[in-house]
C-alpha cells in the first residue's frame, strides 16, 4: 500500500504529516512565499508515489441548506452544480451533502451546500500540485471531519454546538439532528489556558445570538455545547463556562476521544488537529471538494491499483489451479506406482502357474497358429445345422431315399485330402465342410438298375443347390469296368436294399 500524507492548510502555513497506523507525524512546514513553494515542490517530487489528503482548517467556509426537487442522474449532478455556481460564485471548491428527503409536500431533498470561498488560498498550493502529478484523493473541510469524528457524541442531542481548538483558531460548529448545519472558525493569538477559556465563553456566546438570530434555535432553550479540552485544561474552562438558560455546556476529553480513533500518541494540550488529521485519513468524509482536475492523477493511481489487484487476484486463482492440478498428479503418480506394483505383482504370479503347468509337446509358434486357425474357423463356421437342413429339404423331395449314417468334417480342399495336414499349418481362406452321407433304396428297387440311378440322379439335383456341391462316392450297383455284375436273384435271395454314398461339399 502507498503510504498516505496529509497537509494541513491554514491562514498562515501549509503542514505536511505523514500518516501512521497509530498517529501522524510531522515532517515539513511551507510558508505561502517563493521559497516555501520552492520547498514544496521538492517535498512533492520526493514523494510523488503516496496519496495525498488536504484538510483545509481556514476561515473563507460558506453553509447554505436548501429544499431542491427530487430528481435522479444527470439531471440531480446538473441541478446540483447550477445551484453551487449560483451560491458559491468564483470558486471551484464546493460540493452538497444530501441530507434525505423531506417527510412531507413534495418530498423533496434538503441539501447542504458548502464551499471554501478563499480559493486564492488555495491556487498556488493547488498548481504546484499539478505540475508534481501529485496524487491528490481530494480537498476536505475541517468541518466535515469534525462532524465524522464527533457523530456519536452529536448523534442524539437534537441540536448541539461542538467547540474545538486547534492552531488556526476556535472552532465552532452546529449540527441539528446530528447533522452538519454551520461552522464558524475565530482566530486565537494565544496559548494561554486562561485566555482559550475566555475565548470559549466569549465565542459561545456570539455564535449563540447569532443563530437566534438566523432562528436555526428557539429563542428559550438551553443550546447543548460540547468543548472538546484536554483533561489538564477542564478546570481553566469549566471557570469560564458557566450553565445558563441558553447554555449547557459539557466537556470532552480529548485524550479519551483519541484512544477511541486508534490514536497512539494523544495530545499534550487542548489542541486537537492531530485527531482530526488521524481520523480523516481512517475514514475521509465522503463529500470533497477538489475539482476534477486535481484528481486526476489520483483516479490514474486508482485505475493501475485495480488492474494489479485483478491481476494479483488472477494470479492467485490460477495459482490455486496450478495447485490442484500438481495435487492431482502427485495422487496419480501414487495410484500409477500402485498399479504397476500390482501389475509385476502379477506378472511374478503368471509365471510361478506357468512354471508349475507340465510342458506342452509344441512349440509356442505351432500352438499359437493352432490357435489362430481355430478362432479363426469358429469365427467363420457356421456350424452343421444348414448343411443338415439342407441334406433334409432334399431328402423330403426324394422320400424313396432312407439315410442310414453320416459324418462331416473340415478340410482344406474338397476331396478333403489335405485334413489330416491342416494341423500346425496357417489357416486359408478356401475351407470346406465335407459331410460324407449313407444311404440306402427301398427293397423293391432290387434289379431294378435304371430307376436306382434315376433317384439318386433327382436326390444329387435336390441338393446341388445353394452353393453346395454333391460327389457320389458308391452307386447303388456296381458300375466299374471289370466287375461282375450279380444276378438279381442272388440280390432277392439275401435281401439287401440297394445302398450308395455321397458327399456334400460346403465352402466356407
Amino acid at each position: 500500500m502507498p503510504t498516505r500524507r496529509i497537509l494541513l492548510l491554514d491562514a498562515t502555513r501549509l503542514t505536511a504529516y505523514r500518516w501512521q497506523i497509530d498517529g501522524v507525524l510531522r515532517e515539513a512546514d511551507f510558508a505561502p512565499d517563493e521559497d516555501g513553494m520552492v520547498a514544496f515542490r521538492t517535498y512533492l517530487l520526493g514523494n510523488r508515489g503516496s496519496l495525498f489528503y488536504l484538510l483545509a482548517d481556514v476561515t473563507e467556509e460558506s453553509f447554505h441548506v436548501e429544499e431542491v426537487p427530487f430528481v435522479h442522474g444527470s439531471d440531480r449532478t446538473s441541478m446540483i452544480r447550477r445551484k453551487l455556481s449560483q451560491h458559491f460564485y468564483g470558486t471551484p471548491l464546493s460540493t452538497a451533502v444530501s441530507f434525505g428527503r423531506s417527510r412531507e409536500g413534495r418530498r423533496d431533498e434538503r441539501l447542504l451546500f458548502s464551499a471554501l470561498s478563499g480559493y486564492p488560498q488555495f491556487e498556488s498550493w493547488l498548481l504546484t500540485m499539478r505540475e508534481c502529478e501529485t496524487q491528490l484523493v481530494g480537498i476536505y473541510a475541517m468541518p466535515m471531519v469534525v462532524a465524522d469524528s464527533l457523530s456519536r457524541q452529536v448523534a442524539n442531542t437534537g441540536q448541539a454546538l461542538v467547540v474545538s481548538i486547534t492552531r488556526a483558531g476556535l472552532r465552532q460548529t452546529f449540527f441539528d439532528r446530528g447533522q452538519l448545519r454551520f461552522s464558524r472558525l475565530s482566530p486565537i493569538v494565544t496559548d494561554a489556558k486562561e485566555q482559550i477559556a475566555q475565548a470559549c465563553a466569549t465565542e459561545t456566546t456570539k455564535i449563540l445570538q447569532y443563530l437566534t438570530g438566523q432562528r436555526m434555535i428557539a429563542r428559550d432553550a438551553a443550546l447543548p455545547t460540547l468543548i472538546l479540552a484536554h483533561p489538564a485544561d477542564f478546570a481553566a474552562i469549566g471557570d469560564r463556562c458557566q450553565n445558563s438558560d441558553k447554555e449547557a455546556f459539557q466537556l470532552l476529553d480529548l485524550v479519551a476521544l483519541c484512544k477511541q480513533h486508534g490514536l497512539g500518541k494523544p495530545p499534550g494540550d487542548s489542541r486537537a488537529e492531530t485527531l482530526f488529521l488521524h481520523a480523516l485519513v481512517r475514514r475521509p468524509p465522503r463529500q470533497q471538494f477538489a475539482p476534477v482536475e486535481d484528481r486526476h492523477f489520483y483516479r490514474l493511481w486508482q485505475a493501475r491499483f485495480g488492474l494489479r489487484a485483478a491481476a494479483a487476484g488472477i494470479l492467485a486463482v490460477c495459482m490455486l489451479v496450478a495447485l490442484g492440478g500438481a495435487l492431482r498428479f502427485y495422487q496419480l503418480s501414487d495410484k500409477r506406482e500402485d498399479l504397476a506394483t500390482q501389475i509385476e505383482i502379477g506378472h511374478h504370479q503368471y509365471d510361478s502357474v506357468l512354471a508349475g503347468l507340465p510342458k506342452m509337446p509344441l512349440s509356442p509358434d505351432v500352438l499359437r497358429a493352432v490357435t489362430n486357425r481355430s478362432d479363426l474357423l469358429a469365427l467363420r463356421s457356421q456350424g452343421l445345422e444348414p448343411a443338415l437342413q439342407h441334406l433334409s429339404h432334399g431328402l423330403d423331395q426324394v422320400p424313396k431315399v432312407e439315410l442310414t449314417s453320416l459324418d462331416w468334417r473340415l478340410a482344406d480342399r474338397p476331396d478333403g485330402s489335405d485334413a489330416a495336414s491342416a494341423a500346425g499349418k496357417n489357416a486359408t481362406d478356401g475351407s470346406y465342410v465335407l459331410v460324407d452321407v449313407r444311404a440306402q433304396l427301398p427293397l423293391s428297387m432290387v434289379g431294378d438298375y435304371r430307376a436306382q440311378i434315376e433317384v439318386v440322379d433327382r436326390l444329387v439335383a435336390a441338393l446341388k443347390t445353394d452353393g453346395y456341391e454333391i460327389q457320389i462316392v458308391a452307386q447303388p450297383f456296381e458300375t466299374e469296368s471289370g466287375k461282375v455284375l450279380k444276378s438279381d436273384m442272388a440280390s432277392r435271395a439275401r435281401l439287401e436294399a440297394p445302398r450308395f454314398a455321397f458327399r456334400m461339399v460346403e465352402k466356407l
